[in-house]
């Protein structure tokens, strides 16, 4: 059995999801980093804003490298799995 464009799609469909995810996360995180330079500079709640920039400074070292695995996996194409039959699952 052949696995069809569709199927390939599909195959790596829930590693887009993730990749999405991420991404928007760490976009996110640098727009509230900006924020929380600037308010920590003019004083404003300097506990909190440095507490904001640890938690960026978290996702951007321990979750964002996670995107390029997913992107690595989109690039490898359809799983193995696509030359199961339906069955076989």
């Amino acid at each position: 059995m052949r696995c069809s464009r569709a199927d390939s799609a599909l195959a790596s469909s829930v590693d887009y999801l993730m990749l999405t995810g991420y991404v928007c996360g760490g976009w996110q995180m640098g727009r509230a980093a900006l924020v929380a330079s600037s308010k920590s500079q003019a004083g404003e709640d300097p506990d909190f804003h440095r507490t904001k920039l640890a938690t960026v400074r978290f996702y951007a070292d321990k979750v964002l490298p996670k995107a390029n695995a997913l992107l690595e996996t989109i690039r490898s194409g359809a799983s193995s799995g696509a030359g199961l039959a339906i069955e076989q699952f």
